[in-house]
């Protein structure tokens, strides 16, 4: 193949208005590229005339590698004269048009040596955390400062570090940032709380004496006594996790309500379970299921004293269980 000359294919190209790399592609497979231009010119014109992509299409584009910028301080000062706010205003900086070429769209790679940060490029005095790490003060200057705020949980601590007060030189992270002197939340924060997988607890003899002494009824009692300030720090929140002589949340405050789920493993079993029933049906005239919903809701501690179930019908479900008591 005969290729025109460099001057003659790319003054053709000027002509036909396209504007970047996929334009170009979709041309040169359209069928209307004369044959003597060619689909790659970069290799047949090397070092016959060829500088870029944006030479040959006469968009003026320069391939990033191949650009001379500003040096980082000149840079620098004309991107501080725009007065950008932040990473956002940047973003839509560069999208707009307006940027000289001569100024990168990625400084942090065109200056390594000089880079310090986006917050230094615009001029706003931001750092972000990763340029911020080495200018952090140190663990103990740090949590001097977090214990005069009286911060006493975590949530807490996560409004206040999003909340615009915390001082750049302060951690959102500071069991990430200081994990050398890391103990605690509850060290950092003064609160002197400690995480229940790190608590001395007391036995659990003595924890559920204490906490029967409290007269609690239910789970929803219990929740919130473990969010008052009342709740000592030797018993758990979660007995059931902490010691494994648990039993039940009824065992645990002394109410002798016993979970269902717990409570149906000990239950008789069928052939037992229906004698007993027969005896009870006999000796307080239970007729049928709502004799014996009423009866189980007031004789509660008496089925439990029996194991036998209030509804024994969601128990033994592969019996007519109360077609087979009245036989």
């Amino acid at each position: 193949m005969t290729w025109r000359s460099f001057k003659e294919a790319r003054k053709f190209v000027h002509k036909l208005g396209l504007k970047n790399r996929d334009e170009w592609r979709v041309f040169c497979k359209s069928g209307e590229k004369p044959d003597d231009i060619p689909n790659y010119p970069a290799e047949v014109y090397k070092n016959k005339g060829w500088k870029n992509l944006g030479d040959w299409l006469d968009t003026g584009m320069i391939a990033y590698q191949n650009r001379e910028y500003k040096s980082f301080e000149d840079a620098r000062k004309f991107v501080r004269s725009l007065k950008l706010s932040g990473t956002k205003e940047w973003r839509e900086y560069l999208k707009s048009g307006k940027k000289p070429d001569d100024i990168p769209s990625r400084p942090d790679g065109t200056y390594k040596k000089e880079w310090k940060g986006l917050g230094d490029w615009l001029g706003t005095g931001n750092v972000s955390g990763r340029d911020r790490h080495q200018q952090f003060r140190s663990f103990q200057q740090a949590r001097k400062f977090v214990h005069t705020l009286k911060i006493k949980s975590q949530p807490e601590w996560n409004a206040y570090r999003i909340s615009g007060k915390k001082p750049d030189d302060i951690p959102s992270k500071p069991d990430g940032t200081y994990k050398k002197e890391w103990t605690t939340w509850g060290d950092w924060f003064g609160t002197g709380r400690v995480a229940n997988q790190n608590r001395q607890f007391r036995s659990f003899t003595e924890a559920r004496k204490f906490v029967r002494s409290l007269k609690l009824k239910d789970n929803k009692e219990w929740k919130v006594y473990c969010k008052s300030e009342e709740m000592p720090d030797d018993i758990p929140s979660n007995p059931n996790l902490a010691y494994k002589e648990f039993i039940s949340l009824g065992d645990w405050f002394g109410t002798g309500f016993i979970a269902y789920s717990v409570r149906s493993a000990n239950f008789l079993l069928w052939p037992e379970a229906k004698q007993k029933m027969r005896e009870l049906s006999k000796e307080y005239g239970l007729k049928g299921f709502g004799d014996w919903n009423k009866f189980a809701k007031t004789h509660g501690k008496l089925l439990a004293e029996l194991n036998l179930p209030a509804a024994p019908w969601m128990t033994y479900t592969k019996e007519k269980v109360w077609r087979k008591i009245k036989k």
